[in-house]
């Protein structure tokens, strides 16, 4: 008499480090933070858009009280249109940037690592100097030259005043955000738990080399 029994085998793990597994929470809280800084880029961007209309209007009154040459006008205006497009043009291009990093991160790439602590240290020194600009228009400070015409002079300090009160405090708190943003997502991907993540091995494929299964035994 004969009997066939088949007896479970484990499978076998090829050698070297096992594959860890599991987003840790720093990684994922990185990731949320630039995907919030890219967001808010957006919204600055929105305003600097929004901000055309209403900055012109009163350009325009404040102008014609200060006795501008309507040259000199059309010029400051068409130099705040630009500059507003432009640096609108330039958030929505650093709101692509950090969804793409954000993206990076999440998925643990290595390069989008390294790539998101070069962004931190380029966000930071460019929220300091937002920081330092909204500081200055909020204080009244800010240094008009008018290539030595009184009247240009007159122009721009008018084009400056023109912009709302709420505009230098919320682009402070803004830069102010973004750097405090910068800097935790810096930190959070320096932390052990990031660099387990982002070192991890990857599990491989099943290859030629992979041991095939005993056939059952009979008895």
């Amino acid at each position: 008499m004969s009997f066939s029994t088949s007896s479970p085998v484990e499978p076998v793990s090829p050698a070297g480090p096992r594959a860890l597994s599991g987003r840790p929470a720093v990684v994922a809280a990185a990731a949320a933070i630039l995907a919030l800084l890219a967001l808010l880029n957006l919204v600055n961007a929105i305003l600097h858009l929004a901000a055309i209309s209403s900055v012109l209007n009163r350009f325009r009154v404040r102008a014609v009280l200060e006795g501008v040459n309507p040259a000199d006008m059309t010029t400051l205006e068409n130099s705040l249109k630009v500059a507003l497009v432009v640096s609108a043009l330039i958030l929505v291009l650093a709101a692509i940037i950090l969804l793409a990093v954000a993206w990076g991160v999440w998925q643990g790439n290595r390069v989008a690592r390294v790539l998101a602590w070069i962004v931190c240290g380029l966000g930071v020194l460019l929220a300091c100097c937002g920081i330092s600009g909204a500081v200055s228009l909020g204080s009244g400070n800010v240094t008009v030259q008018g290539g030595g015409d009184p009247a240009v002079t007159r122009g721009a300090q008018a084009l400056v005043d023109s912009f709302p009160g709420w505009w230098a405090g919320l682009t402070g708190l803004s830069s102010v955000g973004q750097v405090l943003g910068y800097i935790a997502t810096a930190v959070l991907l320096a932390l052990p738990a990031a660099n387990l993540f982002f070192n991890r091995t990857r599990p491989l494929p099943p290859g030629p080399d992979t041991p095939a299964v005993p056939p059952p035994t009979t008895v």
